[in-house]
């Protein structure tokens, strides 16, 4: 745990050895962060240790001259409702021990990571970059923001910003002149929103020694920027744009951290040209929107059901109250997936006097003074978007050619629960890279039909292949001591069938197959003689772990090897 109520017994136990007054009511409402707990266990009496406190409103004078009668050193903040505080272990110890109205935290002025490292950490980026071997190579991303500032080191032009399209040129949209120029270096001429987006979905991190990479730091980005002013119009450009040259820049991916408010409907000339992008192969991914925590507040944009909709998510896998809400029981109206999307350190343009402002009070909090001058702080579902834009990045360099439909599938079925929240706020839950990419390695291209036989419905299918290795011990079954080994197969949600195969090397020996559902009961066998091959499928199933067992009839020690493909419906 992060936090800890003061009125712990053990830490009014080490408090009362120095003093003799425990308000205990004031105790009770001040939460102290469980690091400080454990500095002050380790250190000596007169070793400095620094803090925050935290209070309910900008803190007065008086609360400030408290502290430092207590013999604390302060530092107050012009904007933030907090003082920070430096002393002996004592001192500290005399702090807790004080009745501060309106503190409502203290926290130990730990070493910070940078938000960006630590959320693709926090969704398993990196584990894929090392573990598996994927950093985007081959996938190009489409953003569709207010620009790109590819004069920054980790956007270089050509490199890494293969193309960058200015948009909003001339004399309108509908004047017989250009409406957009291209090969511009530097696109998010005044925003800085679209420059942050693309170093979380790609940056290569030059700036920092690769300290903020983006999560997929070999893919490639094509710039569309419509500035701040964008419009629907202008958005069906950047549309248009993707679909003509989607293929000449290899784009597979189209980020859009933007969108409004009111009803969905899949008439929307949005959702039309999202819908056309979808159809032509590419993922397109859309931010749910800031209007929580109340219900009903969706993107409507996001709502769609051919794209991706992202909810913005805290680095302890909490929903962030701004993150938009969906509505509890509809089919449409919810985010897909969570990804983080609170206080996310990237790339920041040179000329991005909106983003740069906006986060001029958090970025000297979170990031060395040595890389202000690159990267700036920013929160929302539109922080939430690229990585989700990056980690389908990685997906499709694992497995290129997958279905968008497949990609969000997924997603879905590797997400990390959520506790406490319902499907309508969070989706699935908060994305695990490295889950979707391992099991998107092991999905087919090709899709499948199902009927449902009560409803008549037909759907499309697809495969899911896994392998695994095993050794069956010296048996023989009709002398009563067959020998066995075992191995669990977990379906996940919209299951439609289970094929699982064994082969051993050696025909003398008689291997069988059974194949048991989450109750027991047999579902599937196979128990041929003279082969080294045994096979069965079953044709209806449902979510739960199945378990294989492989016996050994008549045999010799043997090891095999076994195959199971899973087929699910797309949603």
């Amino acid at each position: 745990m992060k936090k800890l109520i003061f009125a712990a017994f053990a830490l009014l136990l080490v408090a009362s050895t120095f003093f003799t007054v425990q308000p205990e009511a004031q105790a009770l409402a001040l939460e102290v962060d469980s690091e400080l707990i454990h500095v002050l266990q380790q250190v000596t009496d007169q070793a400095l240790v620094e803090a925050v406190v935290t209070y309910d409103s900008m803190p007065t004078s008086d609360q400030v001259n408290l502290l430092q009668l207590l013999g604390l050193e302060t530092k107050t903040y012009s904007q933030l409702p907090m003082v920070a505080v430096k002393g002996t272990r004592l001192e500290i110890y005399a702090l807790l021990n004080t009745s501060i109205v309106g503190a409502l935290s203290i926290y130990y002025n730990k070493e910070l990571e940078y938000f960006l490292r630590d959320s693709r950490e926090l969704v398993g980026a990196e584990r894929v970059w090392n573990d598996l071997g994927y950093t985007g190579r081959g996938v190009t991303v489409a953003v569709i923001d207010s620009g790109i500032d590819a004069t920054h080191p980790d956007l270089p032009l050509g490199e890494k910003v293969v193309q960058n399209v200015k948009f909003l040129v001339g004399e309108g949209i509908f004047s017989d002149g250009p409406l957009y120029l291209e090969n511009v270096a530097n696109t998010d001429t005044s925003s800085g929103h679209g420059t942050h987006v693309a170093g979380t979905i790609a940056g290569l991190g030059t700036a920092s020694d690769g300290l903020y990479k983006g999560i997929a730091p070999d893919a490639k980005l094509v710039g569309l920027g419509t500035g701040e002013g964008l419009n629907i119009l202008w958005a069906l450009e950047g549309f248009n744009y993707v679909l003509e040259h989607q293929e000449e820049y290899g784009i597979k991916v189209i980020s859009n951290s933007w969108g409004t408010t009111g009803e969905y409907s899949a008439n929307n000339p949005i959702n039309v040209a999202s819908k056309a992008a979808h159809d032509a192969g590419m993922v397109v991914v859309f931010a749910a929107g800031n209007e929580g925590p109340d219900d009903n507040t969706l993107n409507p944009y996001s709502a769609a059901p051919w794209v991706i909709s992202v909810a913005a998510g805290t680095k302890d896998k909490q929903l962030a109250d701004f993150s938009s809400r969906g509505v509890a029981g509809d089919d449409l109206l919810h985010p897909d997936i969570t990804a983080p999307g609170v206080d996310i350190v990237a790339t920041k343009s040179s000329t991005g006097l909106v983003m740069n402002s906006l986060g001029s009070v958090t970025d000297a909090t979170y990031i060395a003074p040595e890389h202000l001058p690159y990267y700036t702080t920013a929160s929302g579902t539109s922080m939430a978007t690229p990585h989700i834009s990056g980690i389908v990045a990685l997906m499709l360099e694992a497995k290129p050619g997958l279905h968008p439909d497949v990609v969000l599938d997924l997603l879905e079925n590797t997400a990390d629960p959520m506790e406490g929240y319902a499907y309508h706020e969070v989706g699935a839950g908060y994305v695990n890279a490295y889950e979707a990419v391992k099991l998107a390695e092991k999905t087919a291209l090709q899709l499948g039909k199902y009927r449902d036989k009560n409803t008549g419905k037909t759907y499309d299918t697809y495969f899911v292949e896994n392998t695994w290795t095993g050794t069956v011990g010296a048996g023989a079954s009709e002398a009563g001591a067959a020998s066995h080994d075992y191995y669990d197969i977990l379906l996940g949600s919209n299951p439609v069938s289970l094929q699982v195969k064994i082969e051993w090397l050696s025909p003398t020996n008689d291997l069988d197959l059974y194949v048991r559902d989450a109750s027991g009961a047999l579902v599937g066998s196979s128990g041929n003689a003279l082969s080294t091959t045994e096979e069965t499928f079953i044709p209806s199933v449902t979510e739960g772990t199945y378990t294989v067992d492989v016996e050994g009839w008549l045999n010799t020690i043997e090891q095999y090897t076994g195959t199971y493909v899973m087929e699910y419906i797309l949603k």
